[in-house]
């Protein structure tokens, strides 16, 4: 049985597969068998749900903890571009906007491997009170910060815990449930997601206009507090014992190397890119060129280092089958093209249509907040009931490519509704992938691979999400300088209001009307810059995702892969 304490990380030639009717604490881990090269006689076992051990009030209480954690990273998921625009002009850094999305994904994607290494050696317990500890200090760490790069270095710290929050709640509540129900608590938790979504954006903005933007932070730590405590009081333990005999055995088991590496190689792609798009250096400058040498070098080296290590945070053997390999690319792929997107939303209110902070937040939020729990619910039912996940999956990539290009075409004359109408479908089909691909990867593999295939799905996410915001902030301000160039090149301290227009929105407000007019306009062709780019990233996205096979659910303890090609490499195995 999957609990707080069993091995996460067996080598490759061993499997934790228990029976319930097995002592855990006596269990001596068999040899993995080999890899049936019939697709249809390759059967992933699952271990029993822990639910069927505890009460169902029990059962309630646990989930409405971690599920708090989701409601809190929502929050934050719609207040942040929300408030960006608004913070970063208030500290004279309109430029630097973007990072305040972009560290704390950044964060998130170094931080979730080390979570599932952290679940396999002090268990999920521990993981998840980390997790609540790193995201409370960093939440107001923000609300006391009295200058950008502070705020920027805090937001950091708030998404090392935030990628723990999605992870390690994501792996127990696998543990808590069987896997053809797991589509519907999945549904659940986004209905609670989203629900965090839809709220975000509008109370972030409202705090901010009443009482300042520090009170948006302030406003998460009573959440992540009541998610902790219930972690501490009613997550059960375990017979087993734990993996290591200290915490600073644990810790130093760790891949440090691969940590280290991955945060480095992603790091220098969004350096080198700010350097280029936000100080306006050229692509030859040696802090540009080497920085973005830097982080090819480094991904080349994380993935060496990887492939060598005892417990490496990204085991390759994740990487051997087309199912796992189409899950990986739709999923990064998908969170890069909608995040650029989305993330930008509020500043196209915020600065085309001049509408203050509480209500620029609006369209994004609502629509996350219907579209997040419409769409995972519809689709848990849908795989519950039986449904070929497939076809779901693909067709969910769709509205990303088409919602993209029509928001390019969007005009401040619209009316509103036509922009809600936008965006809906984006996050609808969203959330239904998020959920196909959850139960694509948890059939695919077995029980003892589960928790770090599922760590790596959130950091493929994360690492989507990451470049979603960074790419797209450095092509938003990359296509506002030219077309602020080309506008105001012949004007009399041209470079001065194009410095002015670049670092803070205000400024807009204090030129003369058909300066105004005319930076507006510049503003307006470098979102529509972004968002084209967004929807072709999702074509490649729908591409990937037709690789992802079915695999039949059963209602026991096991996942049959009904696929029609031969099986691939040797069985995903962390």
């Amino acid at each position: 049985m999957a609990s707080e304490r069993t091995p996460l990380l067996s080598s490759a030639g061993s499997s934790t597969l228990a029976s319930p009717s097995v002592d855990t604490s006596k269990f001596v881990t068999p040899p993995l068998p080999a890899v049936p090269r019939s697709p249809q006689a390759a059967v992933h076992f699952r271990s029993r749900p822990l639910k069927e051990t505890m009460t169902r009030t029990r059962l309630v209480v646990i989930l409405a903890g971690i599920w708090s954690s989701n409601f809190a990273f929502a929050l934050q998921s719609t207040a942040i571009p929300t408030l960006a625009p608004t913070i970063a002009s208030s500290f004279q850094h309109a430029e630097l906007a973007a990072y305040l999305g972009s560290v704390f994904t950044l964060a998130n994607t170094a931080g979730i491997p080390v979570y599932g290494v952290l679940i396999d050696a002090l268990g999920r317990r521990f993981a998840m009170l980390t997790a609540c500890a790193f995201y409370g200090v960093g939440s107001a760490a923000c609300a006391v910060a009295p200058g950008m790069w502070w705020l920027v270095a805090a937001r950091g710290l708030t998404g090392l815990g935030g990628g723990g929050l999605l992870t390690v709640s994501a792996v127990i509540c696998t543990d808590l449930v069987a896997l053809h129900e797991r589509g519907f608590y999945q549904g659940l938790m986004m209905t609670v997601f989203g629900v965090g979504a839809a709220l975000g954006g509008p109370t972030a903005g409202l705090l901010a206009d009443r009482y300042g933007w520090p009170l948006a932070f302030w406003s998460q730590l009573p959440v992540v507090l009541f998610c902790a405590t219930i972690v501490s009081l009613f997550l059960p333990e375990p017979p087993i014992p734990p993996t290591h005999s200290s915490l600073l055995h644990g810790l130093l088991s760790l891949d440090w190397a691969g940590v280290s590496l991955l945060l480095a190689s992603t790091a220098s792609l969004i350096l080198g890119l700010s350097f280029h798009t936000s100080y306006f250096r050229p692509w030859s400058d040696p802090s540009v060129c080497g920085l973005l040498a830097t982080s090819a070098v480094s991904l080349g080296l994380f993935v060496w280092t990887e492939r060598r290590a005892a417990r490496p945070i990204v085991p390759m053997s994740l990487f051997k089958t087309t199912q796992l390999r189409a899950i990986w690319s739709s999923a990064v792929l998908l969170m890069v093209g909608s995040q650029a997107l989305l993330f930008h939303v509020p500043t196209y209110f915020a600065v085309l249509m001049d509408m203050p902070a509480s209500e620029a937040g609006w369209v994004l939020s609502v629509c996350s907040g219907i579209g997040l729990s419409t769409g995972t619910l519809l689709a848990g039912y849908h795989i519950r009931r039986g449904g070929r996940y497939t076809v779901l999956g693909v067709v969910s990539l769709f509205p990303s490519m088409i919602s993209a290009w029509v928001a390019a075409a969007w005009r401040p004359g619209w009316p509103s509704w036509a922009y809600y109408a936008t965006i809906l479908p984006l996050n609808t089909g969203y959330a239904v992938f998020l959920c196909v691909s959850l139960i694509a990867l948890i059939s695919s593999v077995d029980s003892h691979a589960m928790p770090k295939a599922t760590a790596l799905l959130y950091t493929v996410r994360s690492l989507g999400a990451t470049l979603g915001v960074s790419l797209g902030g450095s092509i938003q301000v990359g296509a506002l300088v030219r077309a602020l160039r080309h506008r105001f090149s012949d004007v009399p301290g041209g470079e001065g209001i194009i410095d002015a227009v670049v670092h803070s929105k205000a400024a807009i407000k204090q030129l003369p009307k058909r300066y105004a007019r005319m930076a507006l306009d510049a503003y307006a062709i470098s979102l529509r810059t972004v968002w084209i780019a967004s929807g072709c990233v999702a074509v490649t996205a729908v591409v990937c995702a037709s690789f992802i096979r079915q695999n039949e659910i059963h209602k026991g303890d096991e996942s049959r892969d009904t696929g029609g090609e031969e099986a691939e490499g040797e069985e995903a195995s962390a």
